[in-house]
């Protein structure tokens, strides 16, 4: 076997394809070109040719993922062909072992790269006419299989997407081993703290934020986030995040100017506004909180700024946890 052949079978073993016709190949393959005479001992004994001939085997066919078999008893030939041939099996087999499963297909991207060497802001249209936006230094690859299956790019840097909704080709953009699955949407991805971190926040749409690795179950840590929210996952530890983004923005279409006025309005009918408004999941401990009326114009405020009016009204606190927006308190200043 040449060496473009062992390259291309290790290609196979990091895919995961490896079969028990493969190991057969290789046993076939070092029977004819690594076979010795019994006079040109490698191995001090036989008993030493026979546990490490058998080990390597068996550290293959696991890593292989196949049953443990023998094709025929090993033979005093068999105990000899050595080093020669172990050196080989070890490339093979150390390459599978210690690849698999530390990087999946779209790691080792290729196709049409961009990078944005500029101080400014760069748009580029892909293919199906979905648009990004680079920020300083961030650096795009479209996958050259963009558009058969999947829409698929891999990220470096920050960038701002805006996608064409196609639910037969989801989009996919992987950033470190973080992976972001949509439909057709706005987000925004961005590294922080050198590497560190990943946040993907979104502004219209949903998205699906999964790591690329899979645990011993074969299964992803991900979440789903929507308007208004965004992940932070963190690179060391393998942790996913939700949060509420730090500008809420309306998602509510043709909202009214004088959406936020009110006078003497109950909470419950003020937290819907809210809750409508951005999208948002806000949530009340006190039941007796919603009956307090409310009486302000909350124009021009961001949801935070927001939320502290009516609390300072009503005798409240409000906190974030996670996603969710939760109000407490024992009641309204002017219940008796």
């Amino acid at each position: 076997m040449t060496k473009v052949e062992f390259e291309k079978l290790t290609e196979r073993y990091n895919a995961g394809k490896c079969t028990p016709e493969e190991i057969a190949f290789v046993e076939k393959w070092v029977d004819l070109n690594f076979g010795m005479d019994g006079d040109k001992l490698v191995f001090e004994s036989e008993p030493e040719a026979t546990i490490t001939g058998e080990d390597m085997w068996l550290n293959i066919q696991d890593a292989a993922g196949i049953s443990r078999r023998w094709a025929r008893p090993w033979s005093r030939e068999w105990f000899f062909w050595g080093m020669a041939a172990s050196v080989a099996l070890l490339l093979v087999a150390g390459l599978f072992l210690f690849g698999k499963d530390k990087k999946s297909p779209e790691l080792t991207m290729t196709g049409l790269e961009t990078h944005n060497t500029s101080v400014n802001r760069q748009r580029i249209i892909l293919p199906d006419s979905s648009v990004v936006t680079l920020a300083k230094g961030a650096g795009i690859i479209t996958s050259e299989s963009y558009g058969e299956r999947t829409r698929t790019v891999r990220l470096t840097g920050e960038a701002f997407f805006e996608i064409k909704r196609n639910p037969k080709k989801p989009f996919l953009v992987y950033s470190g081993d973080l992976v972001t699955e949509v439909l057709g949407t706005s987000f925004n991805v961005k590294p922080e703290l050198e590497g560190k971190t990943i946040e993907v926040s979104v502004v219209t749409g949903k998205v699906s934020v999964y790591t690329s690795e899979k645990d011993r179950n074969q299964r992803r840590s991900g979440v789903i986030i929507n308007p208004n929210q965004k992940v932070v996952y963190n690179t060391e530890s393998k942790t996913i995040r939700q949060d509420i983004v730090e500008n809420p923005k309306i998602v509510l279409p043709d909202a009214p100017e004088l959406i936020f006025k009110f006078d003497e309005v109950p909470v419950e009918t003020v937290l819907s506004t809210l809750r409508h408004a951005y999208g948002m999941e806000i949530v009340v401990n006190n039941s007796g909180l919603n009956d307090c009326k409310f009486t302000g114009n909350l124009n021009g405020f961001d949801l935070f700024k927001q939320l502290n009016y009516i609390c300072d009204a009503i005798d409240a606190q409000y906190e974030v946890r996670g996603t969710t927006i939760f109000l407490t308190g024992n009641g309204c200043k002017d219940s008796g």
